[in-house]
């Protein structure tokens, strides 16, 4: 008989239908300790997983409080890679944003570290916003005013984004337009801000860097009448006042109104942050007064 020969499939005689329920049987009974075994391997390698991933955290906290800012930072960068869909992720990456820029002083390791969260965050519209604002005012500290500029100008045109940081994005777009002497964009743009619904605090702070633009442009008229519309404002700190007020007096004394700008020098004598600047400006004063 030829060894690749059978019969035909019509003259086979089909096993009964108790030898293939035996057969299935002894298979999920053969397969079902394995199958256990590997689930309460995966639920121990899991437990494992977060157990490593807290601890990370715990350690990289506890470092952090001691000062250890080395190992602070090492903990929680294994915590992110360990543990990708972590609860504490948003402090982290904030906490490892804060190590860089205020004690390690690495602008391009922040850059860095922004940028990764610009990829993680970018279906979450608010985180988003918030790391492109700090984003867009790194390049600018670094010298990339393009890359600041776009990041900038997205967040003024966005539809989902706040009053509040629509302001500040208008106001870092026209630090830029200032930088590059294009004076009429820093206006549109400061005006622009203007008439966003935000804070007296914050609405105060766009005018007094129109009011700037317009000093640097020698508008000094227009650049006094913003600054007498910001000192109007009741809910801004005394530090805004006070700058603000250093700047219309030294207004006033390039328009020649010496009297005027002396009593607002000697408002904030106790304010300023370095008095002998208030007290050399009203000595230049008395002496233009006597040249008279």
């Amino acid at each position: 008989m030829n060894r690749f020969w059978s019969p035909p499939l019509k003259n086979r005689t089909a096993p009964p239908r108790e030898a293939y329920s035996g057969r299935r049987g002894a298979f999920i009974h053969r397969v079902m300790p394995v199958f256990l075994l590997l689930c309460v391997f995966l639920s121990s390698c899991l437990q494992r997983e977060e157990k490593a991933a807290a601890d990370d955290l715990s350690e990289a906290r506890q470092a952090f409080a001691k000062l250890d800012y080395l190992d602070a930072e090492k903990s929680f960068e294994r915590y992110l890679r360990r543990n990708p869909d972590g609860a504490d992720r948003w402090e982290t990456w904030n906490t490892l944003l804060d190590i860089a820029l205020t004690l390690r002083h690495d602008r391009k390791a922040a850059i860095e570290i922004l940028e990764s969260m610009r990829i993680e965050y970018e279906t979450d519209h608010k985180r988003l916003r918030q790391v492109e604002l700090q984003l867009a005012e790194q390049y600018r500290q670094d010298g990339k005013y393009t890359r600041a500029e776009k990041l900038w100008s997205d967040v003024v045109e966005s539809r989902s984004v706040s009053p509040e940081d629509k302001a500040e994005a208008s106001r870092g777009l026209a630090g830029i337009y200032l930088l590059r002497l294009e004076f009429e964009l820093a206006k549109e743009s400061l005006g622009y801000c203007l008439e966003l619904p935000i804070s007296g605090s914050l609405h105060a702070e766009c005018l007094q860097d129109l009011a700037g633009v317009h000093i640097a442009t020698d508008e000094l008229p227009e650049a006094a009448r913003k600054l007498q519309e910001l000192l109007a404002i009741n809910d801004i700190s005394e530090a805004q006042r006070t700058l603000s007020t250093f700047m219309l007096a030294d207004v006033l004394e390039q328009e020649g109104n010496l009297k005027q700008a002396g009593k607002l020098f000697e408002s904030i004598h106790d304010t300023y942050p370095n008095k002998r600047v208030i007290e050399k400006r009203l000595r230049s004063l008395k002496e233009k007064g006597k040249k008279r």
